[in-house]
């Protein structure tokens, strides 16, 4: 229990030291692949729906484009046994306005569904609803954050950070078909040079 108590305030104190959006998503990179036990806004591992994907979402982290949510496609039982379906989807925060570009590009060319937002220059986004559960809505992607939740979010970040991640392109991809993974997946990784198994 101590070992992993100094474990987590190790990570938290990495995580603080961060000084701009491509230290974070470094360290993203590494909470992904299980170096580290947390990152800010989320206290734990990455869920097990996650694994086939590490590599694409690290690779696509280490490119600049700081994830901080993703599922596959995916439709069946629920942990709650409930029917679930759900369209591939990611969202993140960029810096680099080329990289912004090229996602949109390719996302959009694959036949995704593309969200951009920019908390200076682009009116806000409501998302799009990527999980249904038990045919209810339960989970969107790509809704604008405001700076003042992304601030929630990423609680315990450097100053300097936390004002790169509140200035940083939102950006989301979507499968407009529920339960595919051979279109955003594959995309990613030819973006980002990944390989994974989805």
């Amino acid at each position: 229990m101590i070992k992993q108590w100094l474990k987590a305030r190790s990570d938290r104190r990495r995580w603080a030291a961060a000084q701009a959006l491509p230290e974070l998503a470094e360290l993203m990179a590494l909470w992904l692949e299980g170096e580290l036990s947390m990152w800010p806004g989320y206290g734990a591992g990455a869920d097990e729906e996650t694994t086939l994907m590490i590599p694409t979402l690290a690779a696509a982290n280490r490119a600049g484009f700081l994830t901080d949510q993703s599922q596959p496609g995916y439709i069946g039982p629920g942990f709650d046994g409930l029917v679930w379906e759900q369209r591939a989807a990611v969202s993140g925060l960029v810096r680099d306005e080329q990289l912004v570009a090229r996602i949109r590009r390719a996302g959009e060319d694959a036949g995704l569904l593309v969200l951009i937002s920019h908390p200076r220059l682009l009116p806000q986004g409501a998302g799009a609803t990527c999980t249904i559960r038990g045919g209810q809505p339960y989970t969107s992607f790509g809704e604008h954050l405001s700076p003042r939740i992304l601030r929630r979010i990423w609680r315990g970040i450097s100053r300097q950070a936390s004002a790169a991640i509140a200035d940083a392109w939102q950006v989301c991809l979507i499968d407009p078909e529920v339960g595919r993974n051979d279109r955003l997946w594959p995309l990613l990784d030819d973006l980002f040079a990944a390989q994974t198994t989805v």
